[in-house]
């Protein structure tokens, strides 16, 4: 499977700067020729990786840069030009992974392929994207004591409710921690624990609303993600649990082998499902905290 690299620059020397990057067989470029095309083309297919002039006619590289932080921040960006660091915004970069290359150095044509294969590795081991307020939703988490609530078999006669009322492959309920996702129940799959950086729900829990992908090998975002594509999974929705400060702590998803949708019904429907599996850990939360009490002295 090739790895689709999109190509931003003036039209006089697009073409250049694509076959530089289809000079390794394993990258296949998408070209663009402004600003707003970049901006579409990040929208509407799973790209990799950006290799992007500084100067374009309606704008600056740093604005591809500030579009991939909006648009989908895990994807690095190469910044082929010959504009000088000290004459670029560095702060921009915040957030993002950006590789700067010298298109006037001697080989920056021959070296472009391998420094964006370069940069795509990297930004797959690099870190996740964490919520502004992270340490006060860790703080939040870890005010349950999963570990010695009983809520195991809840939670199995939950994911299993919720499967079949959906005609789901999977359905799960995690809880989201520092570096992994904690699986409490999983109907239809065999799953513990995933790493943070290669879970779906550490992008679903910055969405308010339910998160919907119907399809991972047309999202940007997880085409590449092999973990996903070892377990099979193709389509994805997941509803915040959130505890009664406001923070979220996990997860209640929806997976399934083929592509598919879900309606505004449905992913309403999914939203109750995640607030009842919130309502059951607080209860049992709260029964284990008057358990405590009456037994101190």
């Amino acid at each position: 499977m090739t790895r689709a690299v999109l190509c931003v620059d003036i039209e006089e020397r697009i073409d250049d700067v694509a076959a530089a990057v289809e000079d390794d067989e394993s990258l296949t470029a998408r070209t663009a020729t402004t600003v707003e095309a970049a901006r579409e083309t990040l929208e509407s297919e799973p790209i990799v990786c950006v290799v992007t002039a500084y100067d374009l006619p309606d704008g600056t590289g740093l604005e591809i840069v500030g579009a991939i932080r909006d648009i989908a921040p895990q994807t690095p960006c190469v910044l082929f030009t010959d504009v000088q660091p000290a004459e670029i915004d560095t702060a921009s970069f915040e957030q993002s992974i950006v590789e700067y290359l010298n298109r006037d150095l001697p080989d920056a044509h021959d070296r472009l392929a391998f420094v964006a294969n370069d940069v795509i590795d990297y930004s797959a081991q690099a870190s996740f994207i964490r919520p502004d307020d992270e340490d006060e939703r860790l703080e939040t988490l870890a005010q349950y004591d999963v570990e010695e609530l009983p809520i195991e078999d809840s939670f199995d006669r939950l994911t299993g409710l919720i499967a079949s009322h959906f005609d789901a492959a999977v359905a799960f309920i995690g809880l989201i921690e520092e570096e992994e996702e904690n699986f409490l129940s999983c109907h239809g799959g065999d799953f513990d624990t995933l790493t943070r950086e290669n879970t779906i729900c550490t992008h679903s829990m910055l969405q308010e609303d339910v998160m919907v992908v119907e399809d991972i090998m047309e999202d940007a975002r997880f085409a590449e993600n092999e973990q996903l594509q070892n377990l099979g999974i193709r389509s994805y929705a997941g509803a915040n649990m959130t505890a009664s400060n406001g923070q979220v702590i996990g997860q209640v998803c929806l997976l399934d082998h083929v592509p598919r949708s879900y309606d505004a019904e449905e992913q309403a429907e999914l939203e109750d499902f995640a607030d009842t599996a919130m309502e059951i850990l607080e209860l049992r939360q709260t029964v284990r905290d008057a358990e405590r009490t009456e037994v101190t002295p």
